[in-house]
Order: C-alpha cells, then sequence, then structure tokens
C-alpha cells in the first residue's frame, strides 16, 4: 500500500510518503540558503511529498530566529531554486504557510488586523505557486496564530472572530476560501490539531467539525497533529510517550472525511507504517525526525531494507531542542544534518589512525574517519562498546537511547573497523604503536563528594548499572538529569526516594518538555524533592544539610556530575586529540558531533 501512487487535489504522488515540515534555522534571515538547498535535496529523493518547513508570511508572524520566509517577492528566487532542486528527484513540493507572535492573543487585535493577516496567507500563496511549488500547506495547528482562534480557552473575542465555534473558526476558513480563490490550481493541505490537549481546548470534538468545513471549502487533504506549546508531547513526542499517540484521533477524523489524511508524530516501526494505511487510519505516512536522522530512511523501506533503517530514538536534543534555541538542526544520531557537504569531502591522505574508548564520542569518530577515507582501529577496555550509553538506556523510558548503540555498531562493522575490546592502552604502549593520528574519547567520571561521611555512598551509574542498594530509604544527592532518573528508576522498583539538590530548582539543562514528563512521573511516584539543601555530612544514618536540617536514610546515591577522565592527559604529543567527555563534559549528542566533526580537520 505504502508504495501505491498517492493524490492530494490535483497532484499525483509517487508513494504514501510524505516529508512533513520541520524548522530548520538554515535560512540566511529568512532567505533560502545553500545548507536549505543540500538538507531537502539530501531527503527528498524517495518520498512522494516534501513539505518544506514553515514559512512565515509576514515579520509579525516570525517565530524561529532562522526560520524562512515568504512575506515578500525577494524571496520568491530561492524559493523556486529550492522546488526545482526536490522536483528534480522525481518528488513533488509543497509549502507550509504559517505565523506565530506568542506575544500576541487573538483579542489584541481589530477585525482590520485580521483581515489583513488573511491577505498575507494570500499573498503567500500567490509567491509559492510563483516559485513553482505544487502545493501549499495552512498551518492551523500547534498553538500557532490561526490555531490560537479556534482554540475556546484562547480565543476569547465576542465579535465575528470569537465565541461560539462557527466564529472561532472563520479566521481559518477566510484564509482558505481565499486562497483556493486566488490559487485555483493548487493542491491545499491543512495542517490541524486532532486535539490541543489543554483544558477547554479545542477538542477532537471539534477537530473532526473543523475538519467538515475544510473540506466544504476546499482543503484537498488534512495533516493532523495535536498539541500546542504547553501540551508540544503530542506533536513531538519524546521517548516517554507511548508510539503512534495520535492514531485514534486520525482514524476518527478520517472516517469523517472524503479528502486525504495525512498521519503524523511517533508512527512507529515500518509495519506499523503499513498497516497504518492497509487498515485504513490514514492515506499517508508523514515523517519529520525520522528523515532527519535517517536520511534514507524511506529509500531503504522501498529497496526491502527495512532492517537497516536508523529510527528516530525521539530524544529531541538536537532537533527540536537546537531550534528553540535558535540553532541550527541537528541530530544525535545524525551530527551532518545541514552539513551534508562539509562531510562528503574525502581524506587527501590517507592515515592510520587509532581512537581510545569505545563511548558514543570514540565510536563516532572512528566511524566518520573511516568513511573519509582513513584506516582506523579502535581500542575499548570493557567487553562492549557504547560506553555511558549503556547505563543512560537502563532508567524509564530511555530504553531506545541503545539503539544508538546499535546503529554506530552497525555501521562501524559496515565500514570494516577494527575494534579491539577488553585491550587497555597505556601512554607507554602508544608510544610503540605505529600511528600517525591518536583520539583519545576515553570518556569522564563521576565527581566524589567532598564532606564527612560514615559511609561509602553508591555512585548513580553503578546503581543504574544494577548494583541497587538494600536498604528502603534512599537519598539521592543532586537533581540533575542523572540524578532525577535515578530516583526515577529507585522509586520504580519500590524504593522510597528523596532527592536532595543544592541549586533553587532540580533538572537545570533538561529539555523542557523531557522535564516536564520526567517531573509528572517522581510526582507520581512520590519522590520528594528538596531544593537549596547543601549537604554538609553523611553520619549515623541521616543526611544532614544546610547546618540543621536532616532526614533519615537507609542508603546514600550521589549524582552530583561527572569531570573528565584525564588519564593521558600527560600523553603529550602533536599527534593527538582529545574528544568527548575526557575534553569536556557535555551530552551524548554533543560527544558524537565531536567524534564527527573530527573528521572535518583531519
Amino acid at each position: 500500500m505504502l508504495l501505491n501512487e498517492g493524490r492530494i487535489g490535483n497532484i499525483r504522488l509517487k508513494n504514501r510518503f510524505v516529508m512533513l515540515p520541520t524548522v530548520t534555522n538554515l535560512s540566511n534571515d529568512g532567505f533560502v540558503s545553500e545548507k536549505e538547498i543540500n538538507y531537502y535535496d539530501r531527503r527528498s529523493k524517495d518520498v512522494g511529498l516534501v513539505i518544506v518547513e514553515a514559512c512565515y508570511v509576514n515579520k509579525f508572524g516570525k517565530f524561529f530566529k532562522n526560520q524562512l520566509g515568504i512575506d515578500d517577492d525577494d524571496k520568491i528566487e530561492g524559493l523556486k531554486r529550492l522546488a526545482d532542486v526536490i522536483k528534480k528527484n522525481g518528488t513533488k513540493v509543497a509549502v507550509q504557510l504559517a505565523m506565530h507572535n506568542p506575544k500576541y492573543k487573538p483579542s489584541d487585535f481589530t477585525v482590520e488586523d485580521i483581515k489583513g493577516f488573511a491577505k498575507d496567507f494570500v499573498d503567500a500563496a500567490k509567491r509559492a505557486k510563483k516559485a513553482g511549488f505544487d502545493a501549499i500547506e495552512l498551518h492551523f495547528a500547534h498553538g500557532w496564530f490561526v490555531n490560537q482562534f479556534l482554540s475556546p480557552n484562547v480565543n476569547t473575542r465576542d465579535d465575528e472572530y470569537g465565541g461560539d465555534f462557527d466564529g472561532r473558526a472563520r479566521f481559518a476558513l477566510e484564509i482558505l476560501n481565499n486562497v483556493k480563490i486566488e490559487v485555483p490550481d493548487m493542491a491545499v493541505i491543512c495542517r490541524i490539531n486532532g486535539s490541543d490537549y489543554t483544558d477547554g481546548g479545542f477538542d477532537i470534538n471539534e477537530s473532526i467539525k473543523l475538519s467538515h468545513l475544510l473540506e466544504e471549502h476546499g482543503a484537498d487533504a488534512l495533516n493532523v497533529s495535536s498539541g500546542v506549546g504547553s501540551t508540544s508531547e503530542y506533536h513531538i513526542s519524546p521517548m516517554g510517550i507511548d508510539d503512534r499517540p495520535l492514531i485514534a484521533h486520525v482514524k476518527k477524523i478520517k472516517d469523517s472525511v472524503s479528502i486525504s489524511v495525512i498521519a503524523a508524530d511517533k508512527l512507529g516501526v515500518a509495519a506499523d507504517w503499513e498497516s497504518i494505511v492497509r487498515q485504513g487510519y490514514a492515506d499517508f505516512i508523514g515523517i519529520a525526525r525520522g528523515l532527519i536522522g535517517d536520511p534514507d530512511c524511506v529509500g531503504k523501506y522501498i529497496e526491502g531494507r527495512v532492517d537497516e533503517i536508523k529510527y528516530c530514538i525521539h530524544c529531541n536534543q538536537a532537533c527540536i531542542a537546537y531550534i528553540q534555541k535558535g540553532l541550527p538542526v541537528s541530530c544525535m544520531m545524525n551530527p551532518t544534518v545541514g552539513r551534508e557537504k562539509e562531510f562528503d569531502a574525502a581524506a587527501k591522505e590517507k592515515l592510520n589512525v587509532a581512537v581510545i574508548g569505545g563511548g558514543p564520542a570514540g565510536m563516532s569518530a572512528a566511524l566518520y574517519l573511516t568513511k573519509k577515507g582513513h584506516n582506523v582501529e579502535l581500542f575499548e577496555k570493557s567487553d562492549s562498546l557504547g560506553g555511558q550509553l549503556k547505563v543512560a538506556k537502563v532508567p524509564p523510558h530511555k530504553s531506545e537511547i541503545g539503539e544508538v548503540i546499535h546503529y554506530l555498531e552497525t555501521d562501524l562493522k559496515k565500514y570494516g573497523v577494527k575494534v579491539n575490546l577488553n585491550h587497555v592502552v597505556t601512554c607507554d604502549k602508544l608510544k610503540n604503536m605505529n600511528y600517525d593520528k591518536v583520539i583519545f574519547a576515553t570518556g569522564s567520571m563521576p565527581k566524589k563528594l567532598e564532606i564527612e561521611m560514615d559511609i561509602v555512598p553508591l555512585k548513580a551509574i553503578d546503581v543504574i548499572d544494577g548494583k541497587i542498594p538494600q536498604g528502603q530509604s534512599i537519598a539521592v544527592i543532586g537533581g540533575g538529569l542523572t540524578g532525577l532518573e535515578t530516583a526515577e528508576y529507585l522509586a520504580k522498583i519500590g524504593k522510597s526516594v528523596t532527592v536532595l539538590e543544592e541549586l533553587d530548582e532540580v533538572g537545570k539543562g533538561i529539555y523542557v518538555m523531557n522535564k516536564k514528563l520526567l517531573m509528572e512521573r517522581l510526582k507520581k511516584l512520590n519522590v520528594k524533592i528538596i531544593t537549596t539543601a547543601k549537604v554538609d555530612k553523611i553520619k549515623n544514618g541521616k543526611v544532614l544539610y544546610n547546618g540543621g536540617n536532616e532526614i533519615a536514610v537507609d542508603d546514600v546515591v550521589v549524582a552530583i556530575g561527572n569531570v573528565p577522565d584525564d588519564t593521558f592527559k600527560n600523553c603529550g604529543s602533536d599527534k593527538y586529540f582529545f574528544i568527548g567527555d575526557c575534553k569536556e563534559v557535555a551530552t551524548a549528542v554533543e560527544a558524537i558531533r565531536d567524534g564527527a566533526e573530527l573528521s572535518l580537520i583531519i
């Protein structure tokens, strides 16, 4: 079914795969950049339709730092180049028209303002036609501007653009009607929420009513998503959300209309994709993050190589989190995102390279140096590859992290990297090894708790690795990601857990969506959290903090961060390079990127 031809309005698609729109922050002040063209070129060869990322229709509605624009005629030339590149790959191309300014609500605007915004969408649609796009998508979802008018808990207007459902839907329908009048030969897709997932917000019943109206007013397809800013876990679902979270909404909408419906958000594996279309849940499979991480995932499906697909692990750490910070899109599994041409270069001189350490940074360095053309040998002191990712995959809702190890290990074998396990390397040994370059990727070690103690506390990494405290009441000292995940892990097996954090809040630095879900789970597990808690000593079965407070505990687990492993810091040589945590403690995203980027300079 997925390889059958599809149709949206008057355009025929070679298959049922759609590349969904995701802001990339790759533009140059709203104009199409070479990086953007390369990004889409790399991903558009196999899908039936590409929907280019949200393009702002006016400067007022520009939301992301380097978002693509379609607000002026001077953008048409670059957009035409982009559309042409995609169409040369035998793929149809649409562009998403959008505006979002969360500083304002629907009640802040006059009727004249609203009419002007609708005209901005229409003008943008005419530019899309001039640029050669086959279709447009109107962004009516995710708490963005038009979705705010649809949502009863946000739209408090009492005129024709507010009040009952028909009033709240008026703005969206005016945009659609006027677009269909001005560019009648272009297919129009509407991206809508199945539900806002907010109290008193736009829900599935209203979504079905809207779907009927959109079809009546000329929409050719519906792209079904969900969630607003505060509930974004329902359109960019992370690990903590089960696969296919929106599929029930998609099916209800599909059963209510006769136009095509696109399913989206964490749709599972290839067999799930097939069943979604075969069983009539949707007409098309929409993929966003999956194509960021593995641009060839659809091609592998077409060629019958589904076992080689690198499925998105839904960490959101380098795609969504980076975009929201104003950084270019990236990916833990694929650090070449948006930099495709940079990583295409071949080595001018083939070198013999040793990589010491088989964690994420070391595996990545070995892989990308080999792909560039060097001879690489990797040495790991333990009996398996993966480093701290082997432990990171253990806490609840984190198992998908283990796929990163699997994908890297599979690629090391594919490209013929020689891997030596249970192999300890020393400075003296290195002097007698004939390598042109040596890469140290030895990771980091847990910080020690430097206070008065009459016990030897457990390390969080050892606990997650299986060394479970014997007692019932456990204190976890440190409320960062590792501490909170360790607390959840222990609480899930029935321990009574208290987290003590010296800062004024726990989870600093955790991506906001992931933190929200983690904190909700900890609350349900009755994990007690004490902030602004400076631990003074551990004595006589008690943790004493802040010069007089105390809690009675059976065991103590320390999770106060890591420090670089400096084992090789004195093995000086100009042919030595340090990457990953042994250079600077960071996340797996940075470690893998660090390893990959080394290939750009060696």
